[in-house]
């Protein structure tokens, strides 16, 4: 067997994968039952072993490494998400005071727009006089404007202690939206936080002598770069640093956005093509300076190991590394085996380390990209290089070095289709042609970047031209990403498929490369199952939710934390999405990481319309994301700010993408089908606004039959006192909560005018508003309203006939019936 390693690896890989994913429906004693098994089969692959009898081996290591992956990975899975951390917070009074918490830095401070977020090992978390041992990761953000010596003061591996406000990480419970708190605390931090003031924050001792050696070189290479690439642009800069030590706090989103877009955002990540050409780097030298490639192979090793200390020792640093070590132990051994053997080996180290690593975004698309490349390529390249030219080594030597780009590049594309839909919703094939100046720059900009430090560091003439050249690759990096804009049509949006299509579409791909006689018709399946991958037509889509029932309207209320958007889904299937989310003061992109993926997972794949109730951040920061990722044929506002750079900015996209903006007036009237949509609010205004106010906001009802959805945006208790004569009770109104549950609405004559039977809270968990205030939650229990709150039903899904109304919270469960008959019919 050529790849006796993969025999290990891929059994390993789907215990442990299987263990973490299903974690919370396996009872616990699986885990141990898994581990029993796991030393049966060691004991029984020795037993065959003795008798010489391979592929009994073969099977019980097989058999053992998925047993042992389930049981490490279930075991590693339990201790990750309860940590003692955790459990300690679990009993602590909901109303949060600062704690004093100790423990060690992970990574170095990182400087974001919104602050200086510190990553801490915490040790002991002390409250007043008592002090508890609470082993557990923390995020924790440091407000104000620190110093730069005093972020210089927060390296890794430094002990610190901290007075801060501690919380549960935020998550989002809508369908199609992972569940972000356990994302979280696979990766080892279960609590988020602030901290006020740096001055809060003390350094009470220092690393040992490499982290510290590491923490130093990683300053010093920042300043370097920043003196040397930064005077000529910033962006080159933090593209620079981005690939070079695998710091991309410098990186705006929009040039996020555009690589990722364009397919070659790998390309900034330090991965196996960073690792790979610096173990080039390094052997190239080595025979030039003609050292025995032994101890060359020797020196490199020890050089790796120094730059994965320095680049912080992320896991997919560690990977990458992992494997460019164990091929150069190979090279000392003289051990002449399938580089695949290197690519298991190293996946088995990976997941017998950290078995969680089976379920990372990055352990997927590093080895499934790795695999694809080594089994694909040497089958696509060897036809190529019997027709190339052999008269003219030159000519051969460029055609041969494009042909294997494009190659590596189809492999890689074909191999990661599955994961990289069901990861990020999206796919790209701009990176077919984006790569042939892609790896070619990065590779340029990581070679010029060591020799510009080698140059600062030996104080050798040359460092300034360096500098300009490694800003002219790095931006011309960037800059490649921009032909994206003009064919928008190779990056698409595409809903997260089923297991039976990824399973198909793999097993498709093994037949194509290993069964000889059945390759025209698994070459026929493969080319079927990609089509239904990328082309989202709904077929071989992950299905979350049942099916919409005929004739029916649903609303769904998103769960966007402390902010609003709400989807309207007709029975035709006409949809329209009432504001869109937003958290002010952070760079989270609420619409593309969370109204986005739930409209996909609700089936919704264009909008009639986006209703903007008001400019306010919480309201429309998402809608950006939702037009360039949805086709939206009009956009809907009230009043009209034309100084206001969020409203101007959606209107340019809108422009661009040639949606119609409408301004809405009181009296307007949409019907769809047998829905009407009916504007309450806001009248014309006597004067331009020069800022948004909430009383601004677009009050709108979807009355359908005997049953009215009244969403009435941010108004406060004086608009709700001038709708008064304008709202025509319907026999059954759910409200949504005015200003998310502000006491300075939901007053108690608008109450008593619409008789709502149930309300919702737009709202986030202990939001620091305080919404829904208490006195207006007295209100509405005094009239027996049932009441639902995103905050702990996570959506809520509103579904009408147009003569009953059932109502069920998609985290929580709690479901109810609403007709004219029956004032609430509960369910479990």
């Amino acid at each position: 067997m050529r790849v006796p390693a993969a025999c290990i690896a891929l059994p390993l890989f789907a215990g442990a994968a299987a263990a973490v994913i299903l974690f919370e429906q396996l009872p616990e004693r699986l885990i141990l039952a898994a581990a029993f098994a796991a030393v049966m089969c060691t004991m029984a692959a020795a037993s065959f072993c003795a008798d010489d009898h391979l592929d009994g081996v073969l099977f019980c290591a097989a058999l053992g490494a998925l047993c042992a992956g389930y049981a490490t990975g279930g075991a590693v899975t339990r201790d990750l998400l309860a940590p003692p951390l955790l459990r300690w917070f679990g009993t602590q009074p909901e109303d949060r005071a600062p704690v004093l918490v100790e423990g060690v830095l992970r990574d170095d401070g990182a400087v974001l727009p919104y602050g200086v977020v510190l990553t801490v090992d915490v040790a002991t978390v002390s409250t007043g006089t008592t002090t508890v041992p609470a082993r557990g990761g923390a995020r924790l953000v440091v407000g104000g404007s620190p110093g730069g010596d005093v972020i210089r003061e927060w390296r890794a591996g430094r002990a610190v202690r901290a007075a801060a406000t501690l919380r549960l990480p935020m998550t989002f419970d809508n369908p199609g939206v992972p569940d972000g708190r356990r994302a979280l605390a696979l990766r080892g931090v279960v609590l988020t936080g602030s901290i006020k003031s740096a001055a809060l924050v003390d350094v009470l001792s220092r690393a040992g002598p490499i982290s510290e050696g590491a923490a130093a070189a990683r300053a010093w290479t920042r300043r370097v770069i920043a003196s040397r690439v930064g005077r000529h642009d910033p962006r080159s800069a933090a593209v620079t640093t981005a690939i070079l030590i695998g710091d991309r706090t410098g990186l705006s989103e929009e040039d996020e956005r555009r690589l990722q877009d364009a397919g070659t955002y790998h390309v900034i990540a330090i991965s196996g093509g960073n690792i790979a050409i610096l173990t080039a780097v390094l052997i190239a030298a080595t025979r030039i300076g003609r050292v025995p490639y032994r101890l060359g192979a020797a020196a490199s090793i020890l050089l790796l190991l120094l730059y994965g200390e320095i680049a912080g020792g992320t896991a997919s640093v560690e990977r990458a590394i992992t494997a460019a070590v164990l091929f150069l132990v190979a090279l000392i051994v003289d051990h002449r085996g399938s580089p695949l053997n290197v690519v298991a080996g190293a996946a088995i180290l990976a997941i017998a380390v950290l078995p969680v690593t089976s379920v990372d975004g990055g352990f997927l698309l590093s080895f499934g990209a790795t695999a694809g490349i080594m089994l694909g390529v040497p089958r696509v390249i060897a036809p190529v290089l019997e027709r190339l030219p052999s008269s003219r080594p030159l000519v051969r030597s460029i055609l041969f070095a494009t042909a294997a780009v494009a190659a590596a590049t189809i492999c890689a594309e074909i191999a990661l289709a599955p994961v990289v839909a069901s990861l990020f919703s999206r796919m790209t094939f701009a990176g077919l042609v984006a790569n042939f100046a892609a790896i070619p720059l990065m590779t340029a900009v990581q070679c010029g970047a060591m020799a510009l430090l080698a140059a600062e560091a030996l104080t050798i003439p040359g460092a300034a031209t360096l500098g300009w050249f490694v800003h002219v690759c790095a931006w011309s990096l960037v800059e490649s990403s921009h032909f994206v804009e003009a064919a928008p049509w190779l990056a698409r949006d595409v809903a997260p498929p089923a297991p039976w299509l990824c399973g198909l579409y793999y097993g498709a791909c093994l037949a194509v490369l290993f069964v000889r006689r059945w390759r025209p018709a698994s070459a026929g399946v493969l080319l079927v199952a990609g089509i239904l991958l990328v082309g989202d037509f709904g077929i071989g889509a992950r299905r979350v939710l049942p099916p919409r029932p005929p004739d029916t309207l649903r609303i769904v209320c998103l769960d966007v934390g402390q902010g609003d958007a709400t989807v309207a889904i007709m029975p035709n299937g006409l949809a329209i999405l009432i504001d869109t989310g937003g958290l002010a003061g952070t760079t989270f992109d609420v619409g593309a990481r969370v109204v986005v993926p739930t409209l996909r997972a609700l089936g919704v794949r264009e909008l009639h319309a986006i209703v903007l109730s008001h400019g306010d951040p919480d309201h429309i920061d998402g809608t950006e994301a939702v037009l360039r990722s949805l086709r939206v044929a009009n956009i809907w506002e009230g009043v009209p700010v034309p100084p206001h750079p969020g409203l101007r900015a959606i209107a340019s996209l809108a422009a661009a993408k040639r949606t119609t903006w409408r301004t809405v007036h009181p009296g307007d009237v949409e019907r769809i089908g047998d829905v009407e949509i009916r504007i309450h609010h806001p009248p014309v205004p006597d004067w331009e606004r020069q800022r948004v106010r909430n009383d601004d906001s677009v009050v709108i009802e979807l009355r359908y039959g005997d049953v009215s959805i009244l969403l009435p945006g941010d108004i406060g208790s004086e608009v709700e006192h001038t709708l008064l004569p304008r709202l025509a009770a319907a026999p059954i109104v759910v409200l949504k909560a005015p200003h998310h549950g502000s006491a300075t609405s939901s007053s108690d004559e608008f109450l008593e005018a619409i008789h709502p039977r149930a309300v919702i809270f737009s709202a986030g968990r202990n939001n620091r508003f305080g919404h829904p205030a208490k006195v207006v939650v007295d209100r509405f229990q005094r009239r027996g309203v049932e009441m639902f709150n995103t905050a702990e039903d996570g959506a809520v899904f509103v579904e009408s006939d147009g003569t009953s109304v059932t109502i069920v919270g998609w985290r929580s469960g709690r479901r109810i019936t609403l007709s004219q008959t029956w004032r609430g019919e509960q369910h479990d």
